[in-house]
């Protein structure tokens, strides 16, 4: 191998890093946490963190969940999908579930899961009636889960405004 080729080769292979790192970057800045989505997602990991009864079933404390821009974005689309045509379901008029919303946001998922309501004004007072509930508690407790999005969209002409989404998942 010659010597300019090789000088090359490493300059593409650095670009090719540096531009790497450059994306990297922005998705990371493009994907901040809110104040409030702090807030959502250190309730959670609060309640992760201790040993909890969901239902019939006993859940010792898990690891932290870390927030997911691609997550939030599908927990969205969903909680504006069920406000801007007035259902309240895991499944949108289209059929689709959660693995295929979550995948449309560009997330390789490995698990996934959701939680939704309706009608609750606050974040504490939705969080806390999932961990009331077994199967959105369970969801929160699984150990399986590593990263969360959550939203909330208002929709005043609506029957259950707000809308509340939360979406688990794991990468592959």
């Amino acid at each position: 191998m010659n010597h300019r080729f090789l000088c090359l080769l490493i300059a593409g292979a650095l670009l090719s890093s540096v531009t790497t790192l450059q994306a990297s970057a922005e998705q990371a800045v493009q994907c901040e946490a809110s104040d409030t989505q702090k807030v959502w997602l250190a309730r959670i990991n609060d309640a992760r963190a201790q040993p909890r009864q969901c239902g019939d079933k006993r859940f010792e404390a898990v690891k932290p969940l870390s927030w997911n821009c691609k997550l939030e974005a599908a927990a969205k689309a969903h909680s504006s999908n069920m406000a801007e045509n007035d259902f309240f379901s895991h499944t949108d008029p289209d059929g689709d579930r959660v693995g295929q919303r979550v995948t449309a946001e560009g997330y390789t998922w490995r698990r996934v899961g959701e939680n939704i309501a309706a009608g609750q004004k606050s974040g504490d007072a939705v969080i806390e009636g999932w961990l009331e509930s077994a199967g959105h508690c369970a969801n929160i407790m699984k150990k399986t889960f590593t990263d969360m999005g959550m939203s909330r969209v208002e929709a005043p002409d609506s029957r259950y405004s707000p809308y509340w989404t939360q979406v688990f998942g794991r990468p592959r």
